[in-house]
C-alpha cells in the first residue's frame, strides 16, 4: 500500500516529468483552466476500486500542477447522471477517488456524455449556453451560444470505457462548445471499439476542431512521457487557431 508520504514524493517526480512534456509543446509558460471529467458508469468498477483511475488522477494531477491558472484540476463526473465533484490538488489527492468517488456516489447504469459536456461548458463559461425546445416544451433541444472571450484556455480530459447513450445530443454540445474557448481531450481506456469517439474526432459543422481522441487498454501501460505527450499532442495547434479565431484574448 502506498503511503501519504510515498505518493507525495511521487507527485512531485510526475511534475517534473509533466513540465518536460509542456515545454516540448511550446506550452511551459501556458495556463490554462483545466478539468478531469471521469466515467463513474457501472462498467467502470474494477478500474475505480483497483486504484488504476486514482494513479490516472496523480498523474493529471501532476500535468494540472504546472498547467493550471491555480495548480488544480476540477473534476466531472458522470454515469446517468453528472456531477461537479470540486478540485483536485496536492492537499487533498490522496485516496481522493475513494473519497469523493467510492463513498459518495453509486456507480450508475448507464453512459451519457451530453449532461456532463454542458455542466463543463456552464462551469467554465457561465450562461453562454441556452436550451431552446419545440412549442410547449416538445420537439428537438437547440444549443445557442453567447459570445464569451476568456483570457485563458479550458482544458478537458474527458475518462470513459465506452460510448454514450445520447450521440445526438452530445454531437450538439460538441458544436457547440466549438465556438468557445475550450478543448476536450477525449481518451478511452479498456477494450471498447470506442466508434462513437472516433466520429466525435472528426466531427463535421464544428466552428474549429475541438476534440481529440486516444484509447488504450490500460493507462498503466504507457509511461508517463507518452501519456503527457498524448495528451498534449493536438491542444497546441488548436491553441493557435482558437486565438487567431478571437475565441481566447
Amino acid at each position: 500500500m502506498i503511503n501519504l508520504e510515498k505518493a507525495q514524493i511521487e507527485l512531485i517526480n510526475l511534475s517534473k516529468k509533466a513540465s518536460i512534456s509542456l515545454a516540448k509543446r511550446g506550452l511551459g509558460e501556458q495556463k490554462a483552466k483545466v478539468s478531469v471529467i471521469i466515467d463513474i458508469s457501472q462498467s467502470m468498477d474494477i478500474q475505480l476500486h483497483s486504484g488504476k483511475i486514482q494513479q490516472a488522477f496523480q498523474r493529471l494531477l501532476a500535468l494540472a500542477m504546472n498547467f493550471d491558472d491555480n495548480g488544480a484540476a476540477d473534476i466531472f463526473a458522470f454515469g446517468k447522471n453528472d456531477y461537479y465533484l470540486g478540485e483536485i490538488e496536492q492537499k487533498n489527492f490522496f485516496e481522493f477517488v475513494d473519497r469523493e468517488i467510492l463513498n459518495k456516489h453509486q456507480l450508475e447504469g448507464g453512459t451519457k456524455y451530453a449532461g456532463v459536456l454542458k455542466r463543463v461548458v456552464d462551469f467554465y463559461f457561465p450562461e453562454t449556453t441556452i436550451i431552446k425546445k419545440g412549442f410547449l416544451g416538445f420537439g428537438r433541444k437547440f444549443y445557442n451560444v453567447r459570445n464569451i472571450r476568456p483570457d485563458l484556455p479550458c482544458f478537458a480530459m474527458f475518462i470513459t470505457d465506452g460510448d454514450c447513450h445520447d450521440p445526438e445530443e452530445t454531437k450538439k454540445i460538441i458544436r457547440t462548445a466549438s465556438h468557445l474557448g475550450l478543448f476536450i481531450q477525449f481518451v478511452g481506456i479498456g477494450r471498447s471499439n470506442f466508434l462513437f469517439l472516433d466520429e466525435l474526432d472528426i466531427l463535421e459543422d464544428r466552428f474549429i476542431d475541438n476534440a481529440n481522441f486516444f484509447s488504450i487498454n490500460d493507462l498503466s501501460e504507457i509511461t508517463d512521457n507518452e501519456l503527457y505527450d498524448r495528451l498534449l499532442n493536438e491542444f497546441p495547434d488548436w491553441l493557435l487557431l482558437a486565438k487567431q479565431k478571437g475565441l481566447i484574448i
